[in-house]
């Protein structure tokens, strides 16, 4: 694979674009990836209070826009997805002008934000853009069947088709992208996972006291369709027969008042510990003093197309995996990897519990399993495909020159 010389005179300049007020994980990875491969990187997303304006963070220059999520209805979403969109739109357009750049990334949501390359596009820059979510799929899920999902449909197709390059996270989803219309050789997959060294950065595991319990955890968004109902009606059902069975969930999300009330209702207190949003380190905490993940999505036009950051999260402290039986799961690992259960089924759930708790060589299988999968399918693996697609879109001397045909891009599907 060619790289660029991080001597040359003039390096390539690479911005990677997200609405989120967070600079996220695994945005970080594909930035300091590039960094790493020789391009002079930005990230440009949204205003956190505690983040300065402008930062470095490992060799990545770090740029907020001064507009923050306010989670305040439906409307204000909208608002501000517009008033992100016409600020990206225009620094992304003043700064490309002043230093261009060769290549410009979009990762969705909203999957419309890719237009805000638009003036770097005419101007000679190549565009990715990095579909993480279904957004039809997302959206017929939360409201139901409805004509906003033909609407989306099409702008994720005109979306596929400004992008020089596109990468999603799972053959499912590329697949579904395809049978919609979209060209095949056009689209790469990189799978969902975290870059280990961004997760374990600056931590050091914490002495480990002697215990009797087995700790189950499930971190992330608290929504309906992450299933942490499930989790919490299996330990209702489990908790007279496993006294020593303990349930830690963390996270946020617009279902925590409903999911604590749910806990408190049933009298789970004792057994299921919310601890809210937390840090990284706290978290890795968490994990590492765990002995089961549980990844509990139901059901629904989207969760078959996804995979979870946490499935390899779990998977990188060795723990063994429970996870309801996805088609996007379940079909690039079998049951000697995942200990499956029916989807929003909190009988089966607990069963599978049950089986890990009081097999203690099941339980030390599925984790060997789970880290053999996490070193085929992993970062280290998803990395170098990843660059494949910007060594195929851009130019790869200081001196620039034509850039290499798209088709060229290394692609699991």
């Amino acid at each position: 694979m060619r790289r660029l010389v991080r001597g040359s005179p003039r390096r390539h300049r690479a911005c990677i674009l997200r609405q989120n007020d967070e600079y996220e994980p695994m945005v970080q990875r594909e930035a300091e990836a590039l960094a790493a491969a020789g391009f002079d990187v930005e990230v440009i997303c949204m205003r956190d209070p505690d983040r300065p304006r402008r930062s470095v963070v490992n060799g990545v220059t770090v740029i907020s826009l001064p507009v923050r999520w306010r989670r305040s209805g439906k409307a204000r979403y909208l608002i501000d997805y517009g008033y992100f969109f016409v600020l990206a739109t225009g620094i992304l357009a003043f700064r490309h002008i002043r230093r261009p750049y060769t290549v410009v990334q979009v990762n969705s949501m909203p999957d419309f934000l890719v237009f805000a390359a638009i003036v770097p596009k005419l101007l000679g820059s190549r565009v990715v853009a990095y579909l993480h979510e279904p957004t039809p799929e997302l959206v017929e899920t939360l409201f139901g069947p409805s004509r906003m999902t033909g609407i989306l449909a099409s702008i994720e197709q005109w979306v596929l088709r400004f992008a020089d390059h596109s990468v999603t996270v799972t053959d499912q989803l590329k697949q579904r992208y395809v049978e919609r219309g979209a060209q095949a050789d056009r689209i790469t997959v990189v799978l969902n996972c975290p870059d280990p060294q961004t997760l374990l950065a600056n931590w050091e595991p914490p002495p480990q006291a002697a215990r009797s319990e087995l700790v189950v955890v499930s971190h992330g968004t608290i929504e309906d369709r992450y299933g942490q109902d499930t989790i919490i009606e299996a330990a209702g059902l489990l908790r007279d027969e496993m006294p020593d069975l303990r349930v830690v969930l963390t996270g946020r999300g617009s279902l925590v008042g409903e999911m604590i009330a749910a806990i408190a209702d049933r009298g789970l207190q004792e057994v299921v510990r919310f601890e809210g949003w937390v840090s990284r380190p706290r978290l890795n905490e968490i994990l590492y003093s765990a002995d089961v993940g549980i990844v509990a999505q139901k059901a629904s036009p989207y969760s078959h197309l996804v995979q979870t950051n946490k499935m390899v999260d779990y998977w990188i402290f060795g723990l063994p995996v429970i996870a309801s039986r996805l088609r996007s799961v379940s079909e690039a690992y079998d049951d000697e990897v995942i200990e499956y259960y029916e989807p929003g089924d909190a009988a089966g759930l607990a069963a599978a519990i049950r089986r890990l708790h009081d097999d203690p060589g099941r339980r030390a299988k599925l984790a060997r399993s789970g880290e053999l999968a996490h070193l085929r399918n992993g970062w280290a693996t998803q990395r170098a495909i990843y660059l494949g697609v910007f060594d195929a879109i851009a130019p790869t001397s200081s001196a620039g020159g034509p850039p290499q045909a798209a088709a060229a891009v290394t692609d699991r599907a």
